[in-house]
């Protein structure tokens, strides 16, 4: 086993990227547009994404955004790339989801308008919007590449893809964790989910009440799960979200 300590973080290429993972060599990485980040110290057939951690904002377009750093990350998914940090394969967000959200399609990743906020002061130019495309489009291709590689490797892949969510606006009870099973065979895998819930409901918070549910916050519906299910029918995406008792709503 290699540890993540001893990855230095490099600045690659997709292309990079891409060659490094059909070597299956370890390596950690920014990909050098600033995108997203990944780590694999060693290729196992499970992958940890947190595809909403990002806050970055892309200076081209950063005079556009009507939203304020706050407004940004209270619909963002901070500090769930560091929940990640002890498991072998991960690739993380680093953009805002306000700037392309990696859990909607590319034709429609774009926010005009996100939960009652208009986004942009002016609309964004074609080159603009193409630009923001093409590195969801990035993200994806690497996304593919790997679980390619393991599902050659192991035949199977499963995909654990963590997000956060904002309770206090419910005005009722809510769980800790809400598991996703819209893209789900929950017959086939029935197992699975009752083994990931048997481990969530084992965390232990100080003075905070543990409650696993499945799809009664979300139902995993997003575009990861999804690309996944229609594309690599050997593996299982399951989205997990956690409520954010660990930080200021």
């Amino acid at each position: 086993m290699i540890s993540a300590k001893k990855l230095k973080m490099q600045s690659l290429s997709e292309k990079e990227i891409l060659n490094r993972i059909k070597r299956q060599e370890s390596f950690a990485a920014v990909i050098d547009t600033g995108a997203f980040s990944i780590r694999i110290d060693r290729y196992i057939p499970a992958i940890t994404t947190a595809i909403h951690a990002g806050h970055a904002v892309r200076e081209q377009v950063a005079d556009k955004l009507l939203l304020n750093e706050s407004e940004r990350e209270f619909e963002e998914d901070p500090y769930t790339g560091d929940m990640l940090a002890s498991s072998p394969i991960v690739l993380q967000g680093l953009d805002s989801r306000y700037m392309y959200d990696l859990n909607r399609p590319s034709d429609e990743c774009i926010y005009e308008e996100a939960w009652g906020k208009k986004v942009w002061a002016k609309p964004l130019t074609p080159k603009e919007r193409r630009d923001n495309q093409s590195l969801h489009s990035s993200y994806y291709r690497v996304l593919d590449t790997l679980l390619t590689v393991l599902e050659k490797k192991y035949s199977h892949c499963i995909v654990y893809d963590l997000h956060s969510y904002n309770y206090k606006r419910l005005e009722r009870d809510a769980p800790l964790f809400n598991i996703g099973t819209y893209y789900i065979d929950e017959e086939l895998y029935r197992p699975v989910l009752d083994h990931l819930k048997r481990r969530l409901l084992s965390a232990e918070l100080p003075n905070i009440e543990n409650r696993v549910a499945f799809d009664e916050v979300f139902i995993g519906k997003g575009y990861q799960a999804s690309f996944i299910h229609e594309n690599h029918s050997n593996s299982l995406c399951i989205p997990v979200e956690i409520k954010k008792v660990y930080m200021a709503e």
